[in-house]
C-alpha cells in the first residue's frame, strides 16, 4: 500500500505565542479538523464568529474562508488535520451523508472535560502514524479518523445549541455586517453602504470590523469574491471573463492579476490543475 501524500492528509501540532494571529484569511480545497489543546481563540468562519477555548474541536468544509485571532494573552496550542475529498467520501460511505453533513454544519464542538483525553489521544495517534512510513500507517489513519467521526456523530445528536457561539452585542452587529457582505459580494459594495446597514459611522465601522474579524473591509470582500471565483472555476464551465463579472470584478484583466497575486497561479491554470490544489 502506498504511503499517503500530503495532498491527501496532513497532521500537525504546534504551539502559538500569546498574541498569535493568522496573517491572512485563507480557504483550501480540503477539509479540516482543528482542535485547540490550550489557550483561547476567536474563530472567524465565512461570516460567523466563534469564541473558542481549550478542548474545542472545529470542523471546516473545503473552500470555506476562515481565520483565527487571539482573544486573550494565553499561550496557545493546536492540532489540525487536513484531508481531501477521497477521505471525505470514505467517511460518508461509512456513516452516511446526513450524519457527516450535520457535523460539518455544526462546525464547533466544545468537548466535555472528561472526554478531552480520548479525543486528544486519537489525534496523537493520527499524528504518529502520519509521521510513520510503514505499510500500515495509511490504514491506521483511516481507522482513527473514522473513530473520531463516530464520536462526533454521537456527540452531535446529543448536543443542543453551540455554547461556543456566544457573542457580545458589538460582535453580533459585526457578524450581521459580514453576513450582509457575503450575500451581496458581487455588488458594488462600499464601506459606507455596509456601515449604513448596521447603523455606524464609516470610520467606527471600519475600525470595529477589523477589531472583531481580523479583516480589513476591502480584504474581506476580496476574499469572499476569490473564494466564490475558485468554486466557479472548479465546478462550472463559465469563461474566465464571465466568472470575473459574476464575482463582482468589473475587469477580467484586473481579476486575473488579483487571482495570481492571491493564489500564485492564473485562473486558467487553477482550473486545469484542480487535482493538485
Amino acid at each position: 500500500m502506498e504511503r499517503m501524500s500530503y495532498k491527501e492528509i496532513e497532521v500537525n501540532t504546534s504551539k502559538q505565542g500569546k498574541y498569535y494571529k493568522m496573517p491572512n484569511a485563507h480557504f483550501h480545497n480540503v477539509y479540516e479538523i482543528y482542535y485547540l489543546i490550550a489557550g483561547t481563540r476567536k474563530f472567524f468562519i465565512d461570516s460567523e464568529i466563534y469564541n473558542i477555548s481549550k478542548g474545542t474541536l472545529v470542523l471546516l468544509e473545503r473552500n470555506i474562508m476562515h481565520k483565527t485571532e487571539y482573544s486573550s494573552d494565553k499561550l496557545g496550542e493546536r492540532t489540525y488535520v487536513l484531508f481531501n475529498e477521497k477521505y471525505y467520501n470514505n467517511i460518508v460511505e461509512s456513516f452516511g451523508s446526513e450524519a457527516v453533513d450535520n457535523c460539518f454544519k455544526r462546525k464547533v464542538f466544545p468537548i466535555p472535560r472528561h472526554r478531552r483525553g480520548y479525543v486528544e489521544g486519537i489525534l496523537r495517534q493520527l499524528e504518529n502514524e502520519y509521521k510513520s512510513d510503514d505499510e500500515y500507517s495509511e490504514r491506521l489513519m483511516e481507522i482513527y479518523i473514522q473513530e473520531l467521526f463516530i464520536f462526533l456523530i454521537r456527540y452531535d445528536k446529543s448536543m443542543g445549541e453551540n455554547d461556543a457561539h456566544i457573542l457580545s452585542s458589538g460582535d453580533e452587529i459585526i457578524q450581521s455586517a459580514a453576513r450582509y457582505i457575503t450575500e451581496n459580494y458581487n455588488k458594488n459594495l462600499s464601506l459606507s453602504d455596509v456601515a449604513d446597514f448596521v447603523g455606524m459611522s464609516s470610520t467606527y465601522f471600519s475600525k470595529k470590523f477589523k477589531e472583531v474579524t481580523g479583516f480589513g473591509f476591502k480584504e474581506y470582500i476580496l476574499n469572499i469574491r476569490m473564494k466564490k471565483a475558485c468554486s466557479l472555476l472548479l465546478e462550472t464551465k463559465l469563461s474566465i471573463t464571465d466568472i470575473a463579472y459574476e464575482t463582482g470584478f468589473n475587469d477580467s484583466n484586473y481579476f486575473g492579476d488579483v487571482f495570481r497575486r492571491i493564489k500564485g497561479i492564473s485562473p486558467l491554470k487553477y482550473r486545469k490543475n484542480r487535482e493538485y490544489i
